[in-house]
Formats: structure tokens, sequence, C-alpha cells
């Protein structure tokens, strides 16, 4: 009887604490192990497009980093990195075009009003030039980086930010991140870029 009981306790903590040997591994771990590069690309679907992203990337609803109301936001907890899609309409982009001094795109519209916002929520910050983006991307856009803080006490922040149009719709894509982690993932970011298809 005794040996039963033994039996069915041993049986009851196996179950309990999972399979020996099994251990958890963190995001950053997974990560690592790839070379510093995002593991596992998988489908997304945002407002008509598509495109790959890490499957550690998990839905957060945040939207305190998103200027549009149409927007999808991820996040890597393990490494508070964050990624936005946004949308803006052919009229929104005529809107923003009425905001600058002279002629301009309304691509440019877009993406330069996304540009002045940021580095305005930032107190010290520096901007990369704005470049169109890589010729592997199938749609025609901008690239740009800022790194900075939004005050003195805090860590500095990369913002890798992309706009394209697509069909006469614009999106920005964002990922977002401590600036010292974000030199390894800025090929994760053309990765993602190139992988946009309507």
């Amino acid at each position: 009887m005794n040996g039963r009981l033994f039996t069915i306790g041993f049986l009851i903590l196996f179950v309990i604490t999972g399979c020996p040997g099994r251990t958890y591994k963190s995001d950053l771990k997974k990560i690592q192990e790839n070379n510093m590069d995002l593991p596992l690309p998988s489908k997304s679907f945002f407002n008509g497009i598509q495109y790959r992203i890490s499957s550690l990337f998990r839905d957060n609803y945040n939207n305190d980093y998103v200027l549009s109301n149409n927007a999808s936001t991820k996040s890597i907890y393990d490494i508070d990195l964050n990624f936005s899609v946004e949308s803006f309409s052919s009229s929104e982009a005529e809107a923003y075009a009425f905001l600058f001094e002279g002629e301009i795109s309304k691509l440019d519209a877009v993406h330069d009003n996304y540009i002045k916002k940021r580095s305005e929520s930032l107190k010290e910050f520096n901007i990369s030039i704005k470049k169109e983006l890589p010729k592997t991307v199938k749609y025609p856009g901008y690239i740009q980086i800022i790194h900075g803080s939004s005050n003195s006490y805090s860590e500095n922040a990369s913002y890798f930010t992309a706009t394209m149009e697509i069909e006469d719709e614009y999106f920005v894509f964002q990922l977002i991140g401590k600036e010292e982690n974000m030199g390894y993932l800025y090929d994760d970011f053309i990765e993602i870029l190139n992988s946009v298809t309507k």
C-alpha cells in the first residue's frame, strides 16, 4: 500500500513540476543564442498589409509612442523593445503637408512630421540624415534614426523610424529600444521592412 501511495505521490509531483530537464529560456537568451538577431519570424497583418516579425513580440496595446489612432503595437518585454506600425490616409498626409513651407510630397510630409513630433518629445536628441529606403524594400519611403532621452535621468533610447507609401496610404514603422542594444537590431528592422507586402 505504501509503495502505491509513493508512486502516486511521485506522479503528482512530476505533473506539478513539469518534465525534468526542461527549463525556461528568456527571450534575451533566445536572441543571444541567435547571434543577437531576432529569431522566429512569423507573418503579421495590419490594415491591408502583411509583414514578417519575430514571434517573440507580443501585442501590448500601448499607444504612448504612436501618433495615429490606427496603429498596432508589440513588445519583447525581456529586453524592453517596442515595435509599432501606423497607418495614415491620403487626406491626413495632405493635412500634414500644409504644416511645412513650400511644396512637399505627402510621403515627405508624413515622415517629416513624424520625425519632428518624435524629436519634440525628447529633451536631448540627435537625428540621422533622412535616407530613401533600401532598394530591397518593395515600396518607396524614408528611414531615419533618432537617439535621445525624455529627460536627463533616463537612459538613451534609439528610435528606428521608416515611412512607406503603399497605394496612396502611408505607413510608419518604428523599432524602439535601449540605445546600447539597438546597434545589433538595425538589420532586423530592415528585414521587417523588406517583408512588407500588400
